[in-house]
């Protein structure tokens, strides 16, 4: 599954890139490119416009109008509707800023590029691919935070399904 998503739901397109999921996101792009690159290439449109979310159904693009406020209900919604997956596997996670696939790399590699802290307490560490982004990440203490969401999401969707 791949979505491309409006200029109002960046941090979905994160989250979304976390799970694995090729998203495209430009918070500039104009609705009817966002219409243009859904069509062409398949890509489910996600948005809270209401009439770009009713322009995509004319055209017979699959499009979700995302409605929840907080990133919970928005990852519920996406279960739901998609069957998107609530689990993060590193192995499979884009960078949640450009979203280039991530390359594992020695810690040795990233004296220069990661917090010293961070480089002492934890052994793995993944790099984006995309040289022009170049991000480092490691599963630290903001992964709970992480974790809670997921669950949080799942719980959701647990209860819909009631």
């Amino acid at each position: 599954m791949r979505f491309v998503v409006d200029g109002m739901l960046g941090g979905l397109a994160r989250w979304l890139r976390i799970l694995g999921y090729e998203v495209r996101y430009d918070a500039s792009a104009k609705d009817n490119d966002l219409l243009t690159i859904a069509g062409e290439e398949g890509m489910v449109l996600l948005t809270r416009d209401e009439e770009l979310h009713e322009r995509a159904v004319a055209k017979k693009i699959v499009s979700a109008l995302v409605v929840g406020e907080t990133d919970e209900e928005r990852l519920a919604q996406m279960a739901s509707s998609f069957g998107v997956h609530l689990e993060t596997n590193m192995g499979e996670t884009k960078c949640p800023v450009c979203g280039a696939s991530l390359m594992e790399k020695p810690k040795s590699d990233l004296a220069d590029e990661a917090p010293e802290k961070s480089l002492k307490l934890y052994n793995q560490f993944w790099k984006c691919s995309n040289q022009n982004c170049g991000k480092v990440y490691w599963v630290g203490s903001h992964w709970k935070h992480i974790r809670q969401t997921l669950e949080g999401a799942a719980k959701l969707v647990r209860l819909e399904q009631r």
